[in-house]
């Protein structure tokens, strides 16, 4: 008991002892145990992996809406689709705006986070990443079949899209141009990436720092210590970029999860700031690795 408050007094004086206020945590992030639960009081499971993917295996009971069916491809990859390709896909997959839904994958919760942002883009936050995705899933207890869940058609309506969400090449080009205090920029793609070109200022924070070895999503307290450790505060305006928005959704969800309140995605990302802009490597680099180039 001594060395417990000894040790717990240390880590106090190291943090000096510095408070943040941070909004309500939990509020986007269900472990496979809570996603299962909340499956038996109406609850939809949405499997965001490609069509092949789900075929091959899917928790029982989940809808498939993979997650290339909410992007259009020009003219860039994976950018944000409109409102009415929205309604289209949920419709047709039998879901509606007010159903509570629970979205996970099989890639390090970035298709699910993705699908998770498209839609709080267009005013449903009524939606849950399953954390560690089909494979907690599984070790949960849930059944993993190939017999596809089929539901009616139904309308699903897409609310306003959330500017505050989202930010486009020019609000980057102008906040380089003029900086706001507050405001910090977070370049989610591997070291690799990182090492040959960065938008300038960027802080490099990879975003399988959001994991545990598991898969699993880190809890909202470890994601704040990452964070707070990078100099990213909860007051702070956060703008996520990766190569194609991807990786960036996937820490969208981790730092919305933690309390983070102003959290937006530069939709365009790499591909279209490099297109447009003169890239030079950061000032300091560090040992690459090899990553996902989602």
């Amino acid at each position: 008991m001594v060395l417990a408050l000894l040790l717990a007094a240390v880590m106090a004086l190291s943090a000096g002892c510095v408070s943040y206020d941070y909004a309500e945590t939990g509020q986007y992030i269900v472990t496979a145990k809570e996603a299962l639960d909340m499956m038996q009081d109406g609850a939809i499971l949405i499997d965001a992996q490609p069509a092949e993917e789900y075929g091959a295996g899917h928790i029982a009971g989940a809808v498939s809406v993979p997650m290339g069916s909410l992007v259009v491809n020009e003219p860039y990859p994976n950018m944000l689709p409109d409102g009415a390709q929205i309604e289209e896909v949920m419709g047709a997959a039998g879901l509606t705006e007010t159903d509570t839904l629970l979205v996970y994958d099989n890639s390090a919760n970035m298709q699910a986070a993705r699908v998770q942002w498209t839609l709080n883009m267009f005013s449903n936050f009524n939606v849950r990443v399953v954390s560690g995705g089909l494979a907690s899933l599984e070790k949960a207890g849930g059944e993993v079949t190939t017999e596809a869940a089929v539901r009616e058609a139904a309308s699903y309506k897409a609310g306003e899209r959330q500017k505050t969400l989202v930010v486009s090449l020019d609000y980057i080009n102008a906040k380089l141009n003029t900086p706001e205090e507050g405001l910090v920029i977070v370049d989610t793609r591997s070291d690799e990436e990182y090492a040959e070109g960065t938008i300038p200022g960027a802080v490099h924070i990879e975003y399988t720092w959001n994991n545990y070895p598991s898969g699993e999503y880190k809890s909202p307290m470890d994601l704040q210590s990452t964070y707070i450790k990078n100099g990213i505060l909860p007051g702070m305006k956060i703008i996520l970029f990766c190569k194609t928005s991807v990786r960036a959704a996937q820490t969208y969800t981790a730092l919305k999860d933690a309390g983070y309140t102003d959290v937006r995605i530069y939709d365009g990302a790499w591909l279209e700031y490099s297109d447009n802009n003169e890239v030079e490597a950061p000032a300091e680099t560090i040992a690459p690795t090899k990553q996902d180039a989602s």
